[in-house]
């Protein structure tokens, strides 16, 4: 379906009217989401934790934007990942975007992951087996929480999953995330 000049415009004009900073907040908001729905989906999903088993113990996975002061660190730890704070150990794995407008894109499901990656958005730096077996897990976990229609368009293909099962799994990994924010507040 090709977009009407009327949508094009209402598109570009909500596009611009979005701030920096605006748009900053919402990939920090976005960024703490993804850890801690990747820390569910390692307790929740039985596909997840097969490709976990592969990393080896603390193997660390940071997403962050150059320049920023954004980003999230996913560690594994035991047979789970988790949420680990900022700190100054190298992470194994850096899933790098090169702007916050690029991190916006892909986080607000504008841009699909390859094609952010083929237009040079983003840069990976670490082992890309690894690599490969964690974009399968986000993957995965974002094919469970977002509706069909939004996956379609962050996602390359749709896990293939029975309604009962995808409903357990949401069930089990929202429950999860709200469990994660309670914990946090002080």
């Amino acid at each position: 379906m090709v977009p009407t000049a009327s949508a094009r415009a209402l598109r570009h004009g909500l596009e611009t009217k979005l701030t920096y900073e605006s748009q900053r907040a919402y990939v920090a908001f976005m960024f703490d989401v993804l850890g801690r729905l990747l820390a569910a989906g390692s307790q929740a999903d039985r596909a997840v934790q097969r490709e976990l088993n592969t990393f080896p113990e603390g193997y660390c996975v940071a997403f962050a934007v150059l320049g920023e002061r954004l980003g999230v660190r996913i560690v594994r730890r035991g047979e789970r990942f988790v949420v680990e704070p900022p700190s100054e150990r190298r992470p194994d794995l850096q899933i790098i975007f090169k702007h916050v407008t690029h991190a916006f894109a892909l986080l607000s499901f504008r841009e699909s992951t390859p094609r952010a990656f083929a237009n040079g958005r983003m840069v990976t730096d670490g082992d890309v087996a690894l690599t490969m077996r964690f974009v399968r897990c986000l993957d995965r976990v974002q094919g469970v929480m977002l509706p069909n229609f939004i996956a379609a368009r962050a996602l390359k293909s749709l896990p293939r999953l029975r309604r009962l099962e995808r409903l357990r799994l949401t069930v089990a990994m929202t429950r999860e995330i709200v469990a994660s924010y309670f914990r946090s507040i002080p």
